[in-house]
């Protein structure tokens, strides 16, 4: 049935990560006809990151109501959320792997878990290669306007594109601040081979890593890799201004090197 909110209303959802993909699946359940524009050119064009811990009054309670644990639980990785605490030495401080998975913090992989959301729509849901580019009301309508020249109007339109949203501006004047924080982000694949003692010392869940003013995070997938993301004090324009060519490994590793001197290889 239904609901009389949504009625003959056209919904377009920009943004087709986790969030936007569960409220489409809520919002079909509800009878609803929407639409997911997403900018990646299909399901599959890049890696989807680290784990998630769903908690149980928030991302479990959303699948629960979309009608998606059974799913959800043949996907779950347990002991993915095992955490080891260790210092710049690589000296471990604190392992909680000894506890047990009592599922009260249970972690997914992102692909997986955008697999089970994305296989529970409609068929041509999810338009890809739409990156949002801006909108216009038109009368009661609104007119979305995308990269490649496409266009489409929609009655109701919701950003669910991350922290660098594009909808944002046209809700609300705030704007993101920059906290003085740099995050890189990077995958080694085969970890189990490329870099052993790291696989071992990861036993499966995550490494939180802190010394001088800088912390190392390592998550391990289900698909033998891990993602790794490197997080200090640096100037907001600092990857455009370090001279770093991020595609290219080796002057990441140069940078490496320099950047956390002192670290436990």
């Amino acid at each position: 049935m239904t609901n009389h909110l949504i009625a003959s209303k056209k919904i377009a959802i920009v943004g087709g990560g986790p969030g936007g993909l569960t409220l489409a699946r809520l919002l079909q359940m509800k009878g609803a006809d929407v639409t997911v524009y997403e900018r990646d050119e299909h399901k599959d064009a890049r890696s989807k990151g680290a784990t998630l811990d769903l908690h149980h009054e928030s991302g479990l309670a959303a699948l629960t109501e979309a009608g998606l644990m059974e799913e959800f639980k043949a996907n779950y990785r347990p002991g993915a959320g095992y955490m080891r605490i260790v210092d710049k030495a690589a000296q471990i401080r604190f392992d909680d792997s000894s506890e047990g998975d009592t599922f009260h913090r249970p972690e997914i992989d992102r692909g997986p878990l955008n697999e089970i959301l994305f296989n529970s729509l409609r068929p041509d849901t999810v338009v890809w290669d739409q990156q949002f580019t801006w909108l216009v009301h038109e009368g009661r309508r609104i007119r979305l306007e995308f990269k490649n020249g496409s266009a489409v109007h929609a009655d109701i339109v919701i950003g669910a594109d991350g922290a660098n949203s594009k909808i944002r501006p046209y809700v609300t004047d705030l704007k993101p601040v920059y906290s003085g924080n740099m995050v890189l982000e990077g995958t080694v694949y085969h970890s189990a081979t490329s870099c052993p003692g790291m696989h071992e010392l990861l036993n499966g869940g995550k490494i939180f890593a802190f010394g001088d003013s800088k912390t190392l995070v390592v998550s391990s997938k289900g698909d033998g890799s891990l993602v790794f993301y490197m997080a200090g004090n640096l100037p907001e324009n600092w990857p455009a201004e370090s001279g770093i060519d991020f595609s290219d490994k080796g002057q990441v590793m140069n940078w490496f090197k320099t950047g956390y001197v002192g670290w436990s290889d």
